[in-house]
């Protein structure tokens, strides 16, 4: 099992996604210190952690960023994994400083394959164009890359192509993330949030894509009984171990916190085969839409799918 530490690095961002889960979009001053992340890299330095996971916000755009990289390298944590925008990334020079300060995997976020569609849900005029320069920039630097695309009314449609567009740009593994509508998404829902039977064609359609292309595929915050045929893909199959340091708070196990406070159990989910892998349902999402759409699962019909590791 894979043992992370995580740190959420800065509230601010470039981009101002209308479905922000952390609600960047609502901050104009940062909350985080950044000797409150050190000490948190220096506590947990010897202890078995392979990997510091660095997310925000955007993390390239805080002013102590490089120190932070710097710290957790003197420290000998073997890499680093940075979630992005990417759109710092378009920068080469600035892209091979961060590979060179052991930035192994980019987790990018594409949310669409059209300005039309990447750009009106970031509100980034060229957005796209520079996130797209940014993944060519750092797989031409040796380095891996995860896109996650969070699936909205806006681009449901399109995740097939999004998913052609990752693979076309060498993309490593294609994530897809069930929307946590809360912030500002939650005021939105009737306009952001899709059913999951229009997610499952288009998702189903996505995976056959990535798997053609030898690309590594996993979905993320969606109740199993939902995406049917597609249970070997959750990320909840994938033994991990994170601690996290948000906003000052040591959340030790993120799953298990997710698990028992973001997420949620109801009748239906009683009788179900999968209810002791199942994450559950966002309550966000059953407060408005209640829960008739989710049926308990029997007996269920095990599909295998080839599954590219990292």
């Amino acid at each position: 099992m894979r043992s992370t530490l995580s740190i959420h690095v800065t509230d601010l961002c470039n981009s101002k996604c209308s479905f922000c889960v952390v609600g960047s979009p609502l901050y104009t001053k940062n909350t985080v210190g950044v000797e409150q992340i050190r000490q948190f890299l220096s506590d947990n330095a010897g202890q078995d952690f392979s990997v510091v996971n660095l997310h925000g916000g955007e993390p390239t755009i805080d002013p102590h960023f490089l120190d932070i990289l710097e710290h957790a390298r003197a420290l000998r944590f073997p890499e680093v994994h940075l979630q992005t925008n990417g759109i710092k990334l378009a920068d080469r020079d600035y892209a091979k400083r961060l590979v060179d300060l052991q930035v192994r995997l980019f987790i990018v976020s594409l949310h669409g394959d059209l300005p039309s569609v990447h750009d009106e849900q970031t509100h980034t005029h060229g957005g796209l164009t520079r996130t797209i320069d940014g993944i060519r920039n750092v797989k031409a630097l040796g380095a891996q890359v995860r896109t996650n695309t969070v699936i909205t009314m806006r681009n449901v449609e399109r995740l097939p192509q999004i998913c052609e567009l990752a693979c076309e740009l060498g993309v490593d593994h294609v994530n897809f993330s069930n929307i946590h509508p809360v912030g500002s998404a939650f005021f939105s829902f009737d306009r952001l949030v899709p059913r999951f039977r229009v997610m499952h064609p288009a998702l189903q359609a996505a995976v056959m894509i990535a798997l053609s292309q030898q690309r590594q595929i996993t979905l993320e915050g969606f109740p199993y009984c939902t995406m049917p045929g597609l249970e070997s893909l959750h990320l909840n199959e994938h033994g991990r171990r994170i601690r996290m340091l948000m906003r000052g708070q040591v959340i030790e196990d993120y799953d298990a916190f997710m698990n028992e406070t973001c997420r949620k159990f109801g009748k239906p989910c009683q009788s179900c085969d999968f209810r002791s892998r199942c994450g559950g349902v966002y309550p966000e999402y059953v407060q408005y839409r209640g829960w008739e759409e989710f049926l308990p699962t029997q007996n269920p019909r095990r599909v295998s799918l080839p599954v590219v590791r990292e």
